[in-house]
Formats: structure tokens, C-alpha cells, sequence
């Protein structure tokens, strides 16, 4: 039940009303989801150009697994190609057999590295999904706290990125066809 300020009778305008609690909390929530838009939008890395001064591999070092149990750290002493799905990823099949495909070209020169995004799908699944897709030959790793996406600003399952020696990005792209992969290889000197 709300109550009204009781009428003047002197013919002052009345007091302003205060908005209720829940209408300021109403307010400030609509205001941060706005803040929250405006800030995603202007850093949405598909408008960044790669190798635009940005290093989001700094600090983002991880060591991803191949289905031998080698270790392969990224960045390592070599480029790396780094391909973001989820096994639920209908268009990440026939990215993880791209990536498969231009790793057979330059195996040794480069590290190629398929980054699981859920954290729910274990390493067996993982396995399985590359090798029923061409691509057991991949190192992988689980981004079980999203601490890669957010690093790299992935928003996108199928993202490729590829990152020079020293860990610096220099391509960027969603589904990439062998042909950009390597030419954006051919870049950091190898491939």
C-alpha cells in the first residue's frame, strides 16, 4: 500500500516525491547493464586489429596436453595457432580438421593447440572429439576457469588465433580456411 503526501492547502507546490527503493535499484541495475554493453562493445575483439600493440598472452601462459601425455607450453619457443571450440560446436568439427590439416604441412615449427571452452567436457571427451574429427594429432587444453577467453577476448566458439614466438598476436579469425591459417603463419616466420 502506498501513501500519498497529504494536499497542501496553502497552494505551495508539493514536495517532490523520493522514488521507492525498488525503483532506484531498478535504476542503477539498467545503468550498469548499460555501462556493461558500452564496455563490451568498444573492446569487442573482433573490431581489434591483431598485433594492434595488444599482448594478451602476457600473464596468459599455459601448457596444453597432445593425446601422447607430451607437454607443449604456449607461448613456447615457437608460433602457436590456438583453436577455441566446445565439442557441443557444430562448425568446430571442420575447424579442428583445418587446424589438423595445416599442422601436417609444418608440424614441427609450430604449436597447434585446440582450447576447450566448457568446463564441463572432460579430457577423454576431448580425445575423442579430435580424433573423430582428423585432429588426435593436436595438443589440447580445458579452459576450466575462462581465464584463456577472457585473456584472448574470445566471444566466439570456431575463433582461431595465432601468435608469434614471443606470445604476440598476429591473426585473428572465426572459421579460418588452411589458406589464412598459413599465411598468417608464413608471417611469424614459420610455416
Amino acid at each position: 500500500m502506498t501513501t500519498r503526501p497529504a494536499a497542501r492547502t496553502d497552494g505551495a507546490p508539493a514536495p517532490p516525491k523520493w522514488p521507492s527503493v525498488r525503483n532506484l535499484l531498478a535504476l542503477l541495475l539498467a545503468a550498469a547493464s548499460a555501462a556493461a554493453l558500452l564496455v563490451s562493445l568498444t573492446s569487442n575483439p573482433a573490431t581489434r586489429e591483431a598485433g594492434a600493440g595488444e599482448d594478451p598472452a602476457l600473464g596468459t601462459g599455459f601448457t596444453a596436453l597432445t593425446s601422447q601425455g607430451e607437454q607443449v607450453s604456449v607461448p613456447g619457443s615457437k608460433p602457436s595457432v590456438l583453436f577455441f571450440f566446445s565439442i557441443e560446436c557444430g562448425a568446430c568439427g571442420p575447424g579442428t580438421r583445418v587446424l589438423a590439416e595445416v599442422q601436417r604441412s609444418s608440424p614441427a615449427a609450430v604449436n597447434y593447440v585446440a582450447v576447450d571452452i566448457a568446463p564441463y567436457e572432460t579430457a577423454d571427451q576431448i580425445r575423442e572429439f579430435l580424433a573423430g574429427n582428423g585432429a588426435s594429432s593436436l595438443a589440447f587444453a580445458s579452459d576450466t576457469d575462462t581465464r584463456l577467453i577472457t585473456a584472448y577476448g574470445i566471444n566466439q566458439v570456431s575463433t582461431a588465433v595465432v601468435l608469434d614466438a614471443a606470445g604476440t598476436e598476429v591473426f585473428r579469425a572465426v572459421e579460418p580456411d588452411a589458406a589464412e591459417l598459413r599465411t598468417a603463419l608464413a608471417a611469424t616466420g614459420a610455416g
